[in-house]
């Protein structure tokens, strides 16, 4: 038979579960006794009063290959082995986890419980997580007890058991009844013989208090062995007894909170009021209107909360609406803070993250050798160390791991340091800004930032691209410096995109033609001294005016006073031009944005005639979650051709659409597949463009995506129309498909 005795903490339910024990024992059965509580006490009355290593100490200090069960069973009185499963200190890792791990690590090494006649957990009941519920899984224990008192919370905690029971059993019948532990002898038992019949369960045993109990702990003994003969013992073999026959066991009912204080409490509580709801923002409004003034310039007094700065407004799109997430906060700032060179990272959680992240930050340098034979002018090996958090670290907080992680990470010199979190540090609540208060005091001058991650359960992979943007490099930020030359910084890139780098350079360009450089790049291949030096521009640009472009937006202007231009990097000619008219307008450079375009407007016009007599009339059709469409729009028409239908699909990442093409075409928001299929059929265009190649269309179709990230410049839209170009010149249906049947 397998026991689990449950209770709230200091319920007396280690000596209830000890006394049961040895009485037992004494009746000829064998018994295996578990503790499972990080005080690690159920035990030690039927050991004399000796402390025994247990096995979450264990399995820390001892290499897995020298673990051996024997080292962790003690028998004690009468007989009954004695194990302890043990805990992290109060405060600090995950006891529940500790609870899984044990009963992992029995298994693992073969205990085997057949050879008792009784298994008997001594569980924790305040806490009713996973991990403390293990006890009440079918495969360990088939009958449970609940060990109570008199007062309220000693029957909520019995109730919350309840509720766990039911959890597990739904419908089942796995309790014996209530055990009934007096807190002193003028105690009313009345509210418990009232829950009892609530729920309906028997009180199987009622243990009044003594002082018998007091002697027999002082003497590190249970009552049954130091007074056997006592009305104490008496009871105590008589639960065994009726433990030990086949007795009918009840299925769990809980009580609703309400009715558990009216079955305790008969009178009738008056409730508290309750809160008001308090709803966020939806979303962080349209960005500059395309048309509008040149600058985009909020003065530095207006309140954060009327710019969209507060909570809700340094959210990621997944988190603002709910849906699932798109990667994981981790991974999004480890990417973006090891583009900061002169920094070091510390990741605090297991090795696999670690790797799976540095993996992702890889893949573009693999990527470009092994698809365009490209060798990189800079090692893409990110600079960060993991706290390497395993089992034990878990269950036992993670603190001196990180602490010795961060002394190893200053041993290299670092500028900065900053500190990312995967999720089993924040399911254990562990408290990384201690660790940095303590390396601080060690390394004043170096600054220790920690980011709000927790693995995905602060955010999605863009939100932890914010939380890295304006935690970790914009703290590093000195308000002190102030502009000085034709300077810009850039915000905002995309460190994802392939094309990355080649469409910096080309802003580069454009911008050298000004005179104007870069200053800081936020935050994509940038030092500390750079991001330090940040104020030392005049003017910012945003790379893509999306929901993270509009966050970084909003909080310069809200904490910098930043100046930012009107739009973002341009794609087309027209776009091109505008871009290069604001920024030689903010700097006196008029006449070289004037002379630059028209040295550009003659290349592309031969350009456009190149492809000009390949697509002139062929009819185009639209399909894009990216609302951003006019460069695509603007090449299609300087080429001649038709633009029949666009279409744009509902997108929670960017749902601010417009155009300045208004009136040239059909145009349908709010779009999805089946009327995509049906436009098809119904239009037959020459080619369609989308983001994604549908694997099912209802006709045979030229079809060619969308890039994300398209080409900046002058050339943008171009560098696609010479795909489009070729693709039309391919069969529809390719060749070798007729040879199965169509």
């Amino acid at each position: 038979m397998k026991i689990a005795v449950y209770g709230k903490g200091g319920i007396g339910k280690s000596t209830v579960s000890a006394n049961l024990s040895a009485a037992l024992a004494d009746a000829g059965r064998r018994v295996l006794q578990i503790g499972c509580d990080p005080k690690h006490d159920s035990t030690r009355l039927l050991l004399n009063g000796r402390v025994v290593t247990t096995v979450l100490d264990y399995m820390r200090d001892v290499p897995p290959a020298a673990q051996q069960l024997a080292d962790l069973l003690h028998t004690g009185y009468g007989g009954v082995v004695c194990a302890e499963a043990g805990g992290p200190e109060p405060g600090v890792g995950c006891a529940g986890r500790g609870i899984l791990s044990t009963f992992a690590f029995f298994e693992r090494l073969g205990l085997q419980t057949d050879a008792f006649d009784v298994v008997l957990y001594d569980v924790l009941g305040d806490v009713v997580c996973g991990g403390f519920a293990v006890p009440l899984r079918r495969e360990y224990a088939d009958v449970v007890c609940v060990v109570t008192s008199e007062e309220f919370m000693s029957i909520y905690a019995a109730n919350n058991i309840l509720r766990g029971v039911l959890n597990f059993d739904g419908g089942g019948a796995r309790l014996a009844g209530l055990i009934l532990n007096s807190r002193g002898r003028g105690e009313d038992p009345a509210p418990v013989h009232r829950f009892a019949g609530a729920v309906g369960l028997p009180i199987i045993c009622h243990i009044p208090r003594s002082e018998h109990f007091r002697a027999a702990e002082a003497a590190h003994r249970t009552v049954v062995q130091a007074y056997p003969l006592s009305d104490e013992s008496r009871l105590f073999r008589a639960l065994a007894e009726a433990i030990g026959e086949p007795q009918p066991l009840h299925p769990a009912r809980p009580l609703s909170d309400a009715a558990l204080e009216r079955t305790v409490f008969p009178q009738t509580l008056r409730r508290a009021p309750a809160a008001a709801v308090v709803s966020l923002p939806a979303d962080d409004g349209p960005g500059p209107d395309p048309g509008g003034a040149p600058f985009d310039q909020r003065p530095a007094s207006v309140p954060a909360a009327s710019a969209g700065s507060g909570a809700a407004g340094r959210l990621s799109k997944s988190m603002l609406f709910r849906e699932p997430l798109h990667g994981c906060a981790f991974t999004g700032a480890l990417s973006t803070l090891t583009q900061i060179r002169g920094a070091v990272t510390v990741a605090h959680g297991p090795r696999s993250c670690s790797h799976i992240a540095a993996r992702t930050i890889l893949s573009s340098g693999i990527h470009a050798y092994t698809r365009k034979g490209l060798v990189l002018p800079r090692q893409l090996a990110p600079a960060v160390l993991s706290s390497d958090m395993d089992e034990g670290v878990v269950i036992y907080g993670g603190g001196e791991r990180l602490l010795r992680t961060l002394r190893e990470a200053m041993a290299a010199g670092p500028e900065a340091v900053f500190v990312v979190t995967a999720c089993p540090s924040g399911v254990i609540g562990d408290d990384p800004a201690a660790a940095v208060r303590e390396i601080r005091s060690d390394f004043p001058d170096t600054p220790v930032l920690v980011i709000s991650t927790d693995g995905n359960i602060r955010g999605d992979y863009m939100q932890g691209v914010i939380n890295a943007c304006l935690e970790g490099a914009a703290a590093l930020i000195d308000p002190a410096v102030t502009h000085r030359g034709r300077r810009v910084n850039i915000l905002a890139e995309k460190n994802i995109a392939n094309n990355a780098a080649a469409n910096y350079a080309a802003i580069s360009d454009l911008l050298g033609a000004l005179g104007v450089a870069v200053n800081c790049r936020f935050v994509r291949d940038v030092d500390v001294a750079s991001l330090r030096g940040f104020k030392g521009a005049a003017l910012n640009l945003l790379a893509y005016d999306d929901h993270f472009g509009r966050v970084l937006r909003r909080y310069f202007q809200d904490h910098h006073g930043a100046v930012f231009a009107a739009h973002p990097f341009p794609v087309g000619f027209t776009e091109t031009e505008r871009w290069l008219g604001e920024i030689g307008s903010f700097f006196g450079r008029h006449a070289a944005a004037r002379e630059l375009a028209a040295a550009h407007r003659g290349r592309y016009d031969a350009a456009i005639q190149r492809f000009h007599r390949h697509l002139e009339g062929k009819r185009l059709m639209i399909v894009s979650y990216i609302h951003d469409v006019d460069w695509i729009l603007e090449t299609a028409f300087d080429l001649g051709m038709i633009v029949e239908k666009v279409g744009i699909l509902n997108y929670s990442q960017d749902h601010l659409f417009r155009t300045r093409f208004q009136g040239r075409f059909a145009l349908e928001t709010d779009y999805g597949p089946k009327k995509r299929d049906a436009d098809l059929s119904r239009i037959r265009p020459d080619l369609m463009l989308c983001n994604y190649v549908p694997k099912q269309l209802p006709v045979a179709q030229h079809v060619d995506s969308i890039p994300l990230c398209p080409d900046v410049g002058f050339y943008g839209g171009l560098a696609y129309a010479r795909r489009w170009a070729a693709l039309l010149k391919a069969p529809i249906w390719e060749g070798w498909r007729d040879d199965g049947g169509r």
